[in-house]
């Protein structure tokens, strides 16, 4: 894949590029501005997957995010940042960002959100899905749910934690064929098509 990445912070673009070496991913791009990241991309630079910092100079990741949903609808977004607020979570998911990374995890979690992010999988970074978790357990008691089920609710749930079909059906304790009825079953009553779609429901429907 063909990553870029925009962050202010000269350290963290080295590190990001240290962590994509002996990796089949190429750093494409790696820019400190937003200006310099659409220059690139409008010259043509490919991209794939763009790393993105929400605290940055003279504007915000958030922005940024929009415009690329706008301008540059089939990149993937994951963003990589300290800022891991509830408004801000919320703001990007609604935007429909493909993944989170905390800065404050280990390295090797760029990667792994690469990775997954790749095969179309939405990605949280361990200190982000256990934020997502809490603002989950907060806010289900206060919605009604009626529509779902108690297991249905509980996959969403994990889906909102980044787990794979794999690990949902072992915490779970059933089969992955179970999680994948579940899962067919709530975007048939949801109408929604992918996990990304789920998140963003929940996030614009209060259920998280």
């Amino acid at each position: 894949m063909n990553i870029a990445i925009l962050d202010d912070h000269e350290l963290v673009r080295v590190g990001v590029a240290t962590a994509l070496r002996n990796t089949p991913h190429e750093l494409t791009v790696s820019v400190a501005s937003a200006d310099e990241l659409f220059a690139a991309l409008q010259d043509g630079k490919p991209c794939d997957i763009l790393l993105l910092d929400i605290l940055l100079p003279g504007t915000n990741g958030i922005e940024v995010a929009q415009r690329m949903r706008n301008e540059f609808p089939e990149v993937k977004i994951i963003v990589l940042s300290v800022d891991s607020r509830e408004y801000t979570l919320v703001q990007l998911l609604q935007i429909g960002v493909d993944g989170f990374v905390s800065k404050r995890g280990p390295l090797n979690e760029i990667t792994s959100a690469i990775d997954t992010v790749s095969e179309g999988v939405p990605f949280y970074g361990r200190d982000i899905a256990i934020l997502i978790r809490d603002i989950t357990d907060a806010k289900l008691n206060k919605q009604n749910t009626a529509a779902l089920t108690k297991r249905e609710l509980q996959i969403i749930k994990a889906c909102c934690d980044g787990l794979l079909g794999k690990e949902i059906a072992e915490n779970l304790h059933i089969s992955l064929r179970a999680v994948n009825s579940h899962k067919t079953n709530i975007f048939n009553k949801l109408g929604l098509s992918t996990s990304v779609e789920l998140v963003r429901f929940a996030i614009e429907h209060g259920i998280i």
